[in-house]
């Protein structure tokens, strides 16, 4: 049976070292892999660039065993309505290889997912935005580069406890700050099941 580790992000040393020295790392970015040729959860065969959208895209980590991902179903699914005329797609990504099709599907179909899913069986996408955890967003600009990095909202506390009702809904404030000025707030560490990939 599938065991989840439940992590709040945690910075990493090699990331700490750059801040302290004043140094900060590049941003992510799925750029490099723009062109690359993919096949949603329903069969479609379409490129990276296809799936992202004009203005913007968010990719988010899912995981059909993670109570975390259940739980934001219907707010994913709001999002990508809402952004959707807007320039603004969402790309849903199940990392590692362990993700069964099987499961991913029945998963997908009840929260009514209507956006492009994939599975990041060999964790390219996650590890090119370097993901940690699933549910995490990912919001990056035409180009693919990453603006802002996190939770979902702030419903989900820690391991075990989470809140009733949002109060500060990160990845919509961070997709209209994007929208009007383009510059978001970079980051609030998103709480969820780990990811399981390997550089």
């Amino acid at each position: 049976m599938f065991v989840h580790r439940i992590a709040q992000g945690l910075t990493g040393l090699v990331i700490g070292t750059l801040v302290m020295t004043g140094c900060t790392p590049p941003p992510a970015t799925v750029a490099p892999l723009a062109g690359s040729a993919w096949t949603t959860i329903h069969g479609e065969k379409l490129t990276m660039k296809e799936m992202m959208g004009t203005a913007g895209t968010v990719f988010i980590t899912l995981d059909p065993e993670c109570p975390f991902c259940q739980m934001y179903t219907h707010t994913i699914s709001a999002i990508a309505a809402k952004y959707a005329g807007q320039g603004v797609n969402v790309v849903g990504l199940y990392p590692g290889h362990f993700m069964q099709l099987e499961e991913v599907l029945p998963f997908s179909a009840d929260a009514g997912f209507e956006f492009p899913q994939v599975m990041d069986d060999q964790c390219k996408l996650s590890l090119a935005l370097q993901a940690r955890v699933t549910p995490e967003c990912f919001l990056t600009d035409a180009n693919g580069t990453v603006v802002y990095r996190g939770a979902v909202d702030d419903r989900a506390v820690r391991q075990g406890q989470k809140k009733y009702q949002a109060q500060q809904h990160h990845l919509a404030h961070a997709i209209e700050a994007f929208l009007t000025t383009g510059e978001p707030q970079q980051e609030v560490v998103a709480v969820g099941c780990i990811v399981e990939c390997e550089e």
